[in-house]
């Protein structure tokens, strides 16, 4: 991120110094791609970048699934590394690694998600829950991106790639992991060439891994829903408007939304729900709105579509303190409301109401609408994390 963040700045200042007034941006324009802003600085993008390990070799997953035989043997087998890398993992304190490197290709091999409980550390264990959902084509066993938050939904990559669905890829935030995404769904290396060159080869190499294993990914997926979003802000009585009452929301909703169901009733969550002592500081003039907003649906609703109820609501105008509701003065109506607990369908709603806190009040009104990226069951949520390995993630003891 630190780079792109340089790389951005960089671009603006030569396009500011190149042109006065530069005209207004096209609608929906695409995000510049790293390479490309490279490119048109005329620099090499790798001198920027931090230096990092080159990437494993990539061998062949299926050839190494097909000859696996049992964990004892791999574990002789794969043990035999250069000294100095056994001094490192004995002096982080993982004395189980290969054991549970070799427990990876038990469980791929298997398609057996249990297996993976064998594993000590929470990050391996991750990943090998990822291998087993990939493998075995079944998203709904991705692991999710937080064990206590089923609104987070679960791995984008994950599920994009078990599901043979290059359009979740989307879902990913960071570039280089949706680039590595749409190159395993497509089974493209050409997708890796977007990114800058420090990232590029562990793309390459993670396709050229997992090519044999993959399957074609499917064919005829209609486009998914636009993100789009407005919001109109007007103070109401002895409150003023706001400098900016109109605001875009669209890219916040970018990476679509998570649907989270229970029986027949559907939470979806859009922008960023998350207060805390911290959100309470009243913004400064110079940021911008955030507006983060759940709403339940449900059945039983009127002919204008089901019945839908606001369950938190947080809009931080700049200058105010943060509204919440319940909480403040807060009389909204949600209409309209659309929610397809289906990957790849759509969310969209309305609302339409007053908001405040204390003296001041807004008259509000929200147009928004994207695409779900994730269906989870409220039955997948987790219990509160134990202590983190500040170097492996969670080890759970007597997890063997």
């Amino acid at each position: 991120m630190r780079r792109l963040s340089i790389l951005a700045t960089a671009l603006f200042l030569v396009a500011c110094e190149e042109k006065k007034g530069p005209p207004p941006p096209p609608d929906n324009p695409p995000p510049p791609t790293p390479s490309g802003m490279a490119a048109a600085l005329g620099i090499d993008a790798a001198a920027l970048g931090d230096p990092v390990d080159p990437p494993a070799p990539a061998g062949d997953l299926k050839a190494e699934l097909d000859r696996f035989v049992n964990v004892e043997q791999c574990v002789a087998e794969k043990s035999k590394v250069d000294p100095l890398v056994g001094d490192a993992l004995r002096a982080i304190g993982y004395d189980t690694f290969f054991r549970d490197a070799c427990r990876l290709l038990e469980a791929a091999k298997d398609k057996k998600r249990e297996t993976c409980e064998r594993i000590d550390s929470s990050a391996l264990r991750s990943r090998c829950q990822v291998w087993v959902a990939q493998i075995a084509q079944t998203p709904d066993a991705c692991p999710l991106q937080f064990e206590a938050l089923v609104t987070r939904g679960r791995h984008p990559s994950c599920v994009a790639i078990a599901a043979k669905d290059p359009r979740l890829c989307n879902g990913e935030a960071r570039v280089h992991h949706r680039a590595t995404c749409e190159a395993l769904t497509l089974r493209d290396e050409g997708r890796c060439d977007q990114l800058l060159p420090n990232d590029r080869p562990a793309c390459k190499r993670e396709l050229a891994r997992w090519r044999s294993v993959l399957s074609a990914p499917l064919e005829g997926l209609p486009k998914l829903p636009a993100s789009r979003g407005k919001l109109v802000l007007k103070g109401e009585g002895d409150t003023p408007d706001p400098p900016n009452g109109e605001i875009d929301l669209a890219p916040d909703f970018v990476r679509g939304a998570v649907v989270v169901t229970q029986r027949e009733r559907s939470r979806v969550e859009l922008g960023s729900v998350t207060e805390s002592e911290a959100a309470r500081i009243v913004p400064g003039p110079q940021k911008k709105v955030r507006l983060g907003i759940a709403i339940v649906v449900e059945p039983g609703g009127t002919k204008e579509g089901p019945r839908a109820s606001l369950q938190k609501l947080e809009l931080e105008i700049p200058g105010d303190a943060l509204i919440v509701c319940p909480g403040g003065h807060c009389d909204v109506k949600i209409k309209n409301a659309k929610v397809e607990a289906q990957r790849g369908g759509e969310t969209s709603f309305s609302v339409e109401g007053t908001v405040g806190l204390g003296t001041k009040s807004y008259k509000m009104t929200l147009e928004v609408g994207t695409y779900v990226r994730d269906v989870v069951a409220d039955k997948d949520n987790a219990s509160v994390l134990p202590p983190t390995h500040p170097v492996l993630g969670r080890i759970d003891a007597g997890s063997r």
